[in-house]
């Protein structure tokens, strides 16, 4: 096969992007999802190139490169994620896909992004960058809470009326174990949006020093959590209710917030968690989420984190469980840009869900 990788106009091109993305990925509304990602992000325009057949012009695979602001060792930096990325089966192969990987460095090369980055959740996303003899620069992990028994046990010790006792003595317990987390002088509560000022205040607030996370300016959090349309249809098992955050104020000053939502699998998951001294408001934000997902008959509460992060720490301190690798964190940087001493100088990946998945 004739192939070969282009640049390609997001907004010329966009009818031909779509029918590609539509054919690999027809379980989404990728039409409002590529115009939000696209053309609606507060950091600007991003960029995409196809894979086509130099003979036919037909194209059989796409990328894309959309812009995020992180900071990385207490700098403000222009980096980009790498969005949409499918190859047609007819095309489905190891060669095809590193043509399109590469493409997505070329933002870097250039100069426009201080590093790339992507988040592939298997082996199988792997495989491009082990051609390219690139290794992950941290791993993503998920953390479970367990909040009732009902499901775990019942599985393990089967239906039978003697196993009541033994799930209603464990819930009991485990009610027991998140008790007294309350905060005096902080105050919790729902927030609703839209993301204002406060928000962007707090984001600068924030140490910097030591770490790589993206911006959460009003900017950002509104276009990653108001304006996304598949905000109330994160997961194919449903949510209940959509997104969800609560803040921390001490004074009436946010300190604090962290976003979850609940499916309808009685899984609960935390999207973000973020705060100026997050680990002295922590546990209260956590029985507060933890009491809505109760309400809710909630059998675990989720986290993903980077390991090695405070989140992740937090998280262990909380009584949550190590999972499975959620995903692992690959970035690409210019060896001599003025990011190359960043991303190999120890500085921690500050990474929750809301860095990873877009």
């Amino acid at each position: 096969m004739n192939l070969a990788v282009r640049p390609a106009s997001l907004l010329e091109e966009r009818k031909e992007l779509l029918a590609l993305l539509d054919r690999n990925l027809p379980t989404f509304n990728m039409g409002a999802h590529f115009g939000w990602r696209h053309e609606g992000n507060p950091a600007g325009p991003g960029w995409c190139w196809v894979l086509y057949n130099r003979n036919s012009g037909a194209l059989g695979g796409m990328t894309s490169v959309f812009p995020r602001p992180m900071y990385a060792g207490g700098r403000l930096l222009l980096c980009g994620q790498v969005g949409e990325f499918v190859v047609d089966s007819t095309y489905r192969s190891l060669g095809p896909a590193v043509m399109l990987q590469r493409a997505t460095f070329e933002p870097v090369n250039s100069g426009d992004l201080a590093f790339c980055y992507d988040s592939p959740p298997h082996d199988k996303g792997m495989a491009t960058f082990v051609r390219l003899d690139m290794s992950p620069n941290c791993m993503i992990v998920r953390y479970a809470l367990l909040l009732q028994s009902d499901e775990f046990l019942r599985r393990r010790l089967g239906p039978g009326a003697w196993t009541r006792p033994v799930v209603a003595g464990t819930n009991f317990v485990l009610r027991m174990r998140r008790s007294g987390r309350s905060l005096p002088g902080v105050e919790i509560c729902p927030f609703e949006g839209p993301f204002g000022e406060e928000f962007s205040v707090l984001d600068q607030s924030v140490s910097t020093a030591g770490v790589i996370r993206a911006r959460r300016s009003a900017a950002d959090l509104n276009w990653r959590y108001m304006l996304n349309p598949l905000r109330t249809n994160l997961l194919p098992s449903g949510n209940v209710g959509g997104l969800r955050t609560l803040v921390a104020r001490k004074g009436g000053q946010l300190v604090a917030f962290v976003i979850f939502y609940m499916q309808t699998n009685r899984r609960a998951v935390v999207v973000d968690a973020f705060g100026q001294n997050l680990s002295s408001v922590w546990d209260a934000l956590l029985e507060s989420v933890i009491n809505l997902c109760r309400r809710e008959s909630m059998y675990c509460l989720y986290a993903n984190s980077a390991e090695g992060s405070e989140l992740s720490g937090l998280l262990r301190r909380s009584g949550f469980r190590r999972r499975e690798r959620a995903a692992r964190l690959v970035a690409y940087e210019k060896s001599n840009g003025h990011a190359a001493s960043l991303l190999n100088s120890g500085l921690r990946w500050a990474f929750t869900e809301a860095e990873c998945s877009l």
